[in-house]
Order: structure tokens, then sequence, then C-alpha cells
């Protein structure tokens, strides 16, 4: 048996080498000399492998704090000799001549210097590897390259109490004062400068050197510098130059913090300038007397809006500012549209309250019929350009801002609201509209029309008063055939059914349906042979409840007086009979009750020896046909009204139209505007007119603004309809809630009814009071605030 048999579990150990013992003191000179050759740019001639050598011997000897130690001394004394020969005259001369040169040669010294030392440290860094792998990391010390900037900072920047770093941070920040005051600078020195300030931590290594000495001393004096900038600017600039001004000192801060300072900086710098330019003056700014926020609007300066807004934006109180600056302006826009309405409720209340035979009055008051209607459709037009000028501002100036939008929102609410009269000419605006403003427009200019017009519509809280005037203008357009478009009325309706559902539309819906059943009936009475051939009779059939703008409230006597009306005898009455078996024929259980004060007709006379074709209304038809087959014949306006039956009131417009107007149709004794009971009428064969087709207009009966008398009436049509809906929502609310408090119903009410018009309290209380005695609500026996519901 071997001898290695013998030990199955040994192992050979490797035979130790024996090296020559080397004194670490030398290999340190070397070391030492060989950072002098890399600070010397003499790296070619070093041996790296023979650096790294020495290093990894000095660790493993246990002299790592020889090389650690003995580098950062070679570091101190290198660099304090660099500053004494280098720098410390640059900052003495800046000491005693401080100026743009001498700020610069001290900046770039340094510069210099930190460029030499970290080139010399990434290399020395590189050297060291082992050190700062094993004794570094052992000794629980910083690593080479960090150390060498800690010498940097303490035997450069803070050598000599702080005497370095303090003038180099106030050289920069000249440099930087200069560069706002048009000096040029050398942005590559200061950008160096930075990077070292940067990089440095301070002797705390909890923040930059750059955060403790520079930035803070750079916003304060940017701080000084823009708070003397904004005195001076709001002494001798207007607002749009004050805000491109401080656009303009924003955007050179930004560019100058990309070039040269950190990106935190340049935030901070942001804010400064929008604390001392814009916060502290936000009000100043915008109100500069005739060169302020007012006159931007006015003058539509969307470029100037669109940077006095950025500058604002940022901060909500400023905008809270310009929100509120901008509301008012479009307040006193609004307030001197309404001085240009003024002339509405001073003339109507005068008209109503003159009385007796003044021609020159009468024919005062006509006219102002047409100024007083053009007055109140100007009023809507400006309305509307207000806000399309707005809407391009908001677009253009204000990105869409959502709260600039909502508060010019409601300065037009206020606007429109402060108006009684504003749906009744809203209403009045869309009836010309679609009467004759649509003429000669593209689709997508109707639409826009048609679009504002519902905006406003939609700003108006009182919208049951709106619907009421807009039945009575839309039925005059239907049954007259004035309308220019169907597409346009029935898109505007469907228009107002998106704003307030079909509900609100429904009887404006009816209303097309029975103009379409209308024609189909006309065309089956024609196609029945019932019809005369002679007489053209178009008709339109329709539903009560569709048209109560039609049968407005009148007394019992004044039903049976537009009941008792009847074609004169002959073709015309035996038309009207004629359709109404046919109709009674075909729809069984119906009832016909003619309106001849809506109808028109076109008839041809005679007068010597020309023909005219008139355009005249049903009444004024029936008139004339009382002198068709008599030739001189005169009768008195009580004579033609015991023939006619027409109301006295209407019989008298209607002469007017006939005999006092433009175009003198009837003869009239004696000659005057007033039409009394005993003035004779006769047809006027001298009639003459370049016109073959005329129409003749009936007194007061266009489109116009409601006198004060109409309007109370209009009122009080419209407080008896709004009895009814409050019943309707109180009811709805307590079937579904079943038990409520006085003020919770009222609240609930309030809020349902608000789309269409907003109830007081006292309407409320009133309806409230109606239903208890009809018995739909009770009061609860302990608590009289309660409600319970009664099913």
């Amino acid at each position: 048996m071997s001898f290695a048999n013998k030990r199955p579990g040994g192992r050979i150990l490797p035979v130790r080498r024996l090296t020559p013992q080397v004194d670490p003191q030398k290999q340190f000179d070397k070391l030492a000399a060989a950072i002098g050759q890399i600070y010397n740019h003499n790296v070619s001639q070093l041996s790296y492998e023979e650096l790294f050598r020495i290093g990894y011997g000095l660790v493993q000897s246990k002299n790592g704090s020889l090389a650690y130690d003995g580098v950062k001394g070679v570091l101190e004394t290198h660099l304090s000799d660099c500053v004494h020969r280098d720098v410390l005259v640059h900052m003495d001369a800046v000491r005693s001549n401080p100026s743009a040169v001498t700020n610069d040669a001290l900046l770039s010294s340094v510069r210099h210097l930190w460029s030499e030392h970290v080139t010399a440290m990434l290399v020395i860094k590189d050297v060291l590897m082992y050190v700062d792998k094993v004794y570094v990391k052992n000794a629980n010390l910083v690593p080479v390259y960090e150390m060498g900037m800690c010498v940097f900072r303490d035997k450069v920047l803070l050598a000599a109490q702080k005497r370095l770093i303090t003038q180099v941070v106030k050289a920069a920040l000249a440099q930087i004062s200069g560069e706002r005051r048009g000096a040029h600078v050398d942005r590559s020195v200061l950008r160096g400068i930075v990077d070292m300030l940067v990089e440095l931590q301070d002797t705390g290594q909890t923040r930059t050197v750059y955060e403790t000495m520079m930035q803070l001393q750079l916003l304060a004096e940017s701080r000084l510098f823009y708070c003397d900038a904004a005195k001076t600017r709001l002494a001798d600039h207007s607002t749009a130059a004050y805000v491109r001004a401080a656009q303009a000192d924003i955007d050179a801060e930004m560019d100058r913090a990309h070039a040269y300072l950190v990106p935190s900086t340049g935030t901070l710098l942001r804010n400064v300038l929008l604390d001392e330019l814009i916060d502290k003056h936000a009000s100043d700014i915008i109100n500069i007397p005739n060169a302020g926020l007012v006159q931007l609007l006015d003058h539509r300066d969307t470029e100037a809006l669109h940077t006095l807004y950025n500058l604002y934006a940022p901060m909500h109180p400023t905008l809270l500012i310009l929100q509120t600056n901008i509301h008012s302006h479009v307040l006193e826009l609004g307030q001197k549209f309404a001085v240009s309405l003024a002339p509405l409720s001073s003339s109507t209340m005068q008209s109503d309250e003159q009385e007796g035979p003044r021609e020159k009055d009468k024919s005062a008051q006509v006219l102002g019929v047409a100024a007083k209607t053009a007055m109140a459709l100007r009023w809507v037009q400006d309305i509307l350009n207000l806000y399309d000028a707005y809407d391009e501002i908001i677009r253009v100036s204000f990105s869409e801002c959502q709260s600039m939008r909502q508060s010019i929102h409601d300065a037009f609410i206020e606007v429109i609201n402060a108006n009684s009269r504003a749906p009744e000419l809203l209403s009045l605006f869309m009836d010309d509209s679609l009467k004759n403003g649509l003429k000669r427009k593209g689709e997508q200019e109707i639409d826009h029309l048609l679009e504002r017009s519902v905006l406003m519509f939609r700003f108006l809280q009182n919208k049951d008063a709106f619907e009421h005037y807009y039945k009575l203008h839309l039925a005059k357009r239907l049954l007259l055939g004035r309308s220019l478009s169907d597409d346009a009325e029935h898109s505007l309706v469907s228009k107002l059914k998106v704003e307030c559902g079909s509900q609100f539309t429904l009887k404006l819906e009816g209303m097309f349906k029975d103009m379409q059943l209308s024609s189909d009936l006309a065309y089956g009475f024609k196609e029945s042979g019932a019809a005369d051939a002679d007489f053209d009779l178009s008709l339109s059939v329709l539903t009560p409840t569709y048209w109560p703008a039609l049968a407005p409230p009148m007394s019992e006597e004044a039903k049976l007086e537009m009941q008792s009306v009847e074609p004169p005898p002959g073709v015309l009455r035996t038309s009207v009979e004629a359709f109404t078996q046919y109709y009674l024929h075909h729809r069984s259980g119906r009832r016909l009750a003619w309106q001849y004060n809506m109808g028109n007709a076109d008839i041809k006379l005679q007068f010597g020896t020309r023909t005219y074709e008139l355009n005249v209304s049903t009444y004024q038809m029936f008139i004339l046909t009382l002198f068709a087959d008599i030739d001189d014949l005169s009768l008195t306006t009580t004579e033609i009204q015991q023939q006619t039956r027409i109301p006295i009131e209407a019989l008298t417009r209607q002469l007017q139209s006939l005999a006092c107007a433009k175009y003198k149709i009837l003869s009239k004794t004696p000659v005057s505007r007033e039409v009394g009971a005993n003035d004779r009428f006769a047809f006027n064969n001298n009639f003459k007119s370049a016109q073959y087709r005329i129409r003749i207009p009936v007194v007061a009966a266009k489109a116009s603004v409601e006198t004060e008398k109409e309007k109370s009436e209009s009122m009080a049509a419209i407080g008896l309809e709004r009895q009814y809906v409050v019943e309707a929502a109180i009811v709805r609310i307590m079937k579904t809630r079943k038990q409520m408090v006085h003020e919770q119903l009222v609240t609930e009410t309030i809020k349902q009814l608000s789309a269409r018009f907003l109830p007081t309290p006292k309407l409320i209380k009133e309806a409230i009071g109606r239903l208890i005695d009809r018995e739909y609500l009770q009061r609860s026996p302990d608590d009289p605030r309660l409600y319970n519901y009664l099913a």
C-alpha cells in the first residue's frame, strides 16, 4: 500500500512565494509623483498598471491609510498652490475694480482650475480603484473621487473664511444681472461655475453648494430687480405693453436657466417673476387708465389677451381678478345695450295713455312701431355679436378655459335676464330671422344663427315666457306663410327640444303636424269636387290646444262677437259651407270654429281702366266684397259692421288700412286717420299705383314689441299657466316623497322648475294652499310645517 493511500483526506498546499520587503513610503512617493504628472497632463508617460499595483500593494500591506490620506494631502497642497498662483490675483482685482471684465476673469480662472481638477480626479480614481474597492469600503470613508471634490471645496472655495466662494457667487450674480440689462456675457463660463457648485456638496453633505450659496441669493436679487421693473413699467406702459414685457422677461429667464442654470431654478425664477410682476400688481395692470383690460377687450386684441391670460392663469387669485373684471365689463356693456331700449317702455306707456283725435301723434306712433321693433331686434343682435366676440376670445386667447367661459356665461345670463322683455325680444328676433334674416345666407350661416339664438335662449331664466311669445310668432308665420325655410323652422324646434325636452316643444310640433294635415285636407277637398273651381280656397285646420296663442283670454261677449263673423253672401260663403260639410263628413264628432281674423286673400280689383292684384286680410276682403256689385255705393262704419259683424276694434284697423294708409283703396269722408261710427267709405275708382301686385298691411298688425298693456296681459296669461305648472310639480314631488317639510318642498320645487322658470317662494306657498284646499295635500296635525300627500 502506497503512502498516498494512507492519507485519503489530505491536500498538498502550494509553495509559499517569498517576496522581498518593499518600503511603503517609497511606493507612495512614486504615487505622489505620478499625481503631479497627471495634473501636468503627462499621463502618457505613466504606467497605469504600475500605479494600480502600488495602490494594490499598499492596501495588501495594511497601508491603505497611507495611500488614501497621502493622496488627500497631495491634493490639498496642489490646490492651495494653484489658488495662490492663479486665482487670488483675479479675486483681488475684482475687489479693487469690480467690472464685467474682472468678474469674467475670476470666474474663468476658477472654472479652469475646477476643470483641471475634475479631469485629474477621474484618472486618480481609476488608479486607486482597488483602494476604493477594499480600504475605503472597510474604513467607511467617502470614495476617492468624492474626497477629491471635498478637498476642492475646502481648500479652494471655502478657504480663508469663504472669501473665494463669496466672491465667485457675487461675480456670477453680477454677470447674470448684466445680461438682464442687455450686456453680453460668456455663458459657457457661467455654465461651468454652476456645474461646479451643483456637483459640490456643502459641509453637511445634505445640499449642494449651489443651493446654499448661490440659488438663494439669485432669487433674492431677481425679486428686487423685477420689483423695481414692475413699478417703472406701471408708470409708463399700457396693459398690452406690460404683459408683453413680463412675458419676455419670463422667456429670457427660462432661456437663461436652460443655458447655464438648473431646471429647478428656472421654475423658482418663474414663480418669482409671476409674483413680482403679476400677482402683486394684478389689479393695477388691468386697470391702467385708457390702456387697460377694457381697451384690449373692446379692440379684440386676442394676442395681448392670450399673453395676459397665460400670466394670470397659473395663480388662482390673479385668475379670479381677471374673471371678475371681464365679468364686470360684460355687465357694463349690457347696461349700455339696455339704455338703448329705454324708449320702448316710455313710448309704449305714452301710447297707452294717449286718447283722442291727434293725427300728428298717431302718425308718430305708427312710425314708432317700426322703430321700436328695430330697436328690439338690434338689442338681441348686439347681445349675440358681443357673445360671438367673447367666444372667439375664449377660444383664441383663453385656451378654452372652462372657468373663464363660465364666468363670461354668468355675465351674459345677468345681462339678458336683467331685461324683463328678453323672452319677448328673443322670440321677436327669431321671428324676424326666420321671415327675413335667412335671405342670401348659406347653410353654415343659418346654422350659426340658430345656434346662437338657442344659446341666448339657454341663458333665459323665464323660458316659459319665451314659449308664450314664440308660439304666437310661429303661429303667424305658419298661417301667413311668411317663413323662408321649413328646414330652419324644424331645426330650431329640434334644438329647443334638445335644450328643454319634448314637453316644451309638444305644442310647437303639434302646429307643424296641423299644417301638414291641413295640406292633406285641402288636397282631398279639391279632389272630392266639392270645391268651387273658380275660387281657390286655402285653409288650415288647427287643434285649439296646440294654438292657444290664437285664442287669447277674452270676455264671453268678445267671444260671441268673434264667432258671429261670417262671410258676405256669395262664392266665399258657399266655399266655407262646402268645406264644413266635407270636413264633418270625414271627421265625425268634430266641430269647426272659423278664425277669419287670421286669414288673407289675393283678389283682383279694377280701378278705371287698370287692374291690380291685392293681397289683403280676410276681414278686408269681406269689406271690399260689399262694394263689388254696386257703383257709387257708400257705407258708414256702422253699416259695414252690421253686414260683416266684424268686431268694431278690428274693423277700425281694417278700415284705416284700406282708407287712411299708403294705399287708399277706399275713400273716406271726412278725411282723417280717425274712424268714427258715422264716417262714410266708398270705392276709390281714382286709385293708381306703379305696382301691379300690392300688399295691404293691417295697421299695428305687424309683429312688434308689445305695449305695456299688452305686456301686462301676456304676463297675466303666463302667470296663470305658471300656477298650473307649479301645482303639477308639487303634486309630482309629494307623490314620490309622501311627506315633506315646507322648506324642503319649496327647495325641491324650485330645483325642478328652474330649467323652465324660477318660481318665487310666495308663488309656491300659494300653490300649496290651493292644493290643500283641493285636498291633494294635508298639513300634519303635529307639525304645521309638515305636509302629507293624500292619495
